[in-house]
């Protein structure tokens, strides 16, 4: 058939993949609004013949963007509800189909997010993941049979350390939470706390576990709409206010970082700690 086979991926390690130049990047959305600034931006070009399924909703995009193959895959609108497919389910389903058919280095989970004034973030902030959790999945664990199910639920998927990248592109770094609702309930707060939560949305772990069984480097990129722990709650137009700001902001620092990750492997951006500080001439 014409579809790529995930074989070739398969065959390598994680780690082999991390220190690959990167030539090509595969950006997933949840939401056209987060979308279109970056679509408009770069003057990217719709996907017309899909490989993937046709009955998926998925809709994807492509361009050179500094040199570098640039994919972007919004997961598209609901045929029923005609709203974006926001949360989990679609979202590692957009992963699986579009990473399987187009084998990029790199997958970046792109969009907007709440996030925790306590831990320092505020409105327009953009933040790069430096793990991807889940707060609403509890499950006991197994004391008998010794099963992590507890560990399972949370997900706990460690992004490469990106300390240089963030540096450079003005990016802050943070433990990114994912549910299915966009309120939470006190032990989801708990689980956000516990697990020092800076931004909460609801689509990265998934694309994270999808990413990590397919091999494929991942991070999330996400700017702040509104803050999770403010006692006043973000009015509806105030919220459009911010995600209009926000998403222009996402655009903005979403470029810069494909410029500087362009031809340069993950494990570049690492923090170098053989050096003494301050001396990083890497810089």
């Amino acid at each position: 058939g014409t579809h790529a086979s995930p074989e070739p991926r398969s065959k390598i390690s994680m780690r082999e993949n991390l220190a690959r130049p990167i030539k090509s990047a595969l950006i997933l959305v949840a939401m056209k609004e987060e979308a279109e600034p970056f679509i408009e931006a770069h003057k990217l070009r719709r996907i017309e013949s899909v490989p993937w399924s046709p009955l998926l909703p998925i809709v994807g995009y492509s361009g050179k963007i500094h040199n570098l193959e640039c994919f972007l895959v919004w997961a598209g609108s609901d045929s029923r509800y005609k709203v974006n497919n926001v949360a989990t389910t679609a979202s590692a389903v957009s992963a699986y189909a579009s990473i399987v058919a187009l084998q990029p280095d790199v997958v970046i989970s792109a969009g907007t997010a709440g996030g925790f004034s306590s831990r320092g973030a505020q409105i327009g902030d953009v933040y790069v993941s430096s793990k991807c959790i889940y707060h609403h999945r509890r499950i006991p664990d197994d004391i008998e049979d010794e099963h992590e199910f507890g560990d399972y639920g949370l997900g706990n998927f460690r992004s490469p350390p990106l300390g240089k990248l963030a540096r450079r592109a003005g990016l802050k770094v943070g433990v990114v939470s994912t549910s299915d609702s966009l309120d939470y309930t006190m032990q989801d707060l708990q689980v956000m706390h516990g697990e020092g939560a800076s931004v909460k949305e609801m689509e990265a772990a998934a694309i994270a576990w999808v990413c990590h069984s397919l091999k494929t480097p991942f991070f999330a990129l996400k700017s702040i709409t509104d803050i999770v722990d403010d006692e006043e709650r973000t009015s509806q137009d105030e919220f459009y206010e911010n995600l209009a700001m926000a998403s222009r902001n996402l655009q903005s620092k979403l470029s810069l970082v494909l410029g500087l990750i362009q031809g340069k492997s993950m494990m570049y951006w690492r923090w170098d700690y053989t050096k003494t500080a301050g001396n990083d001439d890497s810089l």
